[in-house]
């Protein structure tokens, strides 16, 4: 499902994964859009033409998704597989060091059960990605606001009864977050 080994933070998508992302964020549309889209530039750039076709239609093979006029479009089984491959895709081309830090901390904890390992593997992986530093056990900090998509993990079906995102106005001792975050 995820594709990615939890002890790294290095995003890669293969084009299957992107044209799904693709797809994730633009919800439907002809192929020609595909190639000039952002993840497309990012994770397919100097790929051959048929690499692309050969992955629509492996795509479509394996029923994740549908073609009609022209138009193509996630199947319900294709959705999920989308979305992960759209968080990807984000984590991979989010850029953090245009961010001014605004004096607030982001907390995220979770209690994620062993049965759901899986999940809570890859939210470290996409915490770790963004920049998250491990504050405690599963309690993850951040300086910075952040970005959608990591809020539409949170709120995943699978993991949001698990997590929880706190912002912190004011924290008694932050010296060494600052000094770790070079804020």
């Amino acid at each position: 499902m995820f594709g990615n080994n939890a002890k790294s933070a290095k995003i890669l998508l293969s084009v299957p994964r992107t044209i799904l992302a693709i797809l994730w964020s633009i919800q439907e549309g002809p192929a020609r859009v595909f190639f000039p889209h952002k993840y497309a530039r990012k994770y397919c750039y100097g790929r051959r033409r048929i690499t692309y076709d050969v992955a629509l239609c492996n795509l479509r093979k394996n029923k994740l998704i549908e073609r009609k006029n022209s138009l193509y479009y996630l199947t319900d089984q294709g959705k999920k597989e989308a979305f992960f491959a759209y968080i990807n895709a984000e984590t991979g081309i989010y850029k953090k060091e245009k961010i001014k830090w605004d004096g607030k901390w982001r907390l995220v904890f979770f209690d994620i059960p062993e049965k759901k390992r899986k999940h809570r593997d890859y939210l470290r992986l996409i915490l770790r990605a963004i920049g998250f530093k491990e504050f405690q056990k599963s309690a993850w900090i951040y300086p910075y606001p952040i970005p959608v998509f990591l809020k539409d993990l949170l709120f995943e079906e699978n993991i949001k009864q698990h997590t929880r995102f706190v912002t912190i106005d004011h924290m008694d001792y932050d010296k060494d977050l600052k000094i770790k975050f070079k804020v």
